[in-house]
């Protein structure tokens, strides 16, 4: 068994850069590329009045705005475009300034010896930073995993409505 399947073994979300993306990844970013095309597209083409071929971040969100303040007599549909925004906002710009949460521990395993296999965590110090940089990434990652997927079935609830 190599060390890159040992430590796979101890840690789901460790990245492989060899691995393909999963569909559960893929369903979770087309998911949200159409949110980000409904908002930057069609609202902002409706806000502006100007062709199909328009595309434009902030009159997208000026335009949800803008919808909202119609005051539509629907509380559902208000409540779908305070949805959307959120949505698109944390789409947009708060999941990409996530911090990497493998960064602190070395994902290419370089760091990693093969002598602590044969060792345990109270015995060596070095092998016990390092499985512990690994547990807080692995912590970290299953935080963003779940985060995903409460966003993704909130995008799911207010799909009518794109």
């Amino acid at each position: 068994m190599s060390i890159v399947t040992t430590l796979r073994d101890w840690f789901q979300t460790a990245p492989d850069s060899d691995e393909p993306k999963s569909y559960g990844v893929k369903i979770l970013e087309d998911s949200f590329t159409h949110l980000q095309n409904f908002v930057e597209c069609d609202i902002a083409q409706v806000y502006t009045g100007l062709g199909n071929d328009y595309r434009d971040k902030q009159k997208g969100l000026q335009g949800i705005d803008w919808l909202h303040a119609q005051k539509s007599k629907d509380p559902n549909y208000q409540s779908a475009l305070t949805e959307i925004k959120l949505l698109y906002t944390w789409w947009i710009d708060l999941r990409p300034n996530r911090t990497d949460a493998w960064k602190d521990a070395d994902i290419t395993y370089s760091q990693f010896k093969q002598e602590w296999l044969e060792t345990t965590e109270d015995k060596n110090s070095e092998y016990k930073e390092y499985m512990d940089k690994c547990r807080y990434a692995e912590k970290l990652q299953t935080l963003y995993n779940n985060e995903d997927t409460k966003m993704l079935l909130r995008l799911i609830q207010i799909r009518s409505y794109l």
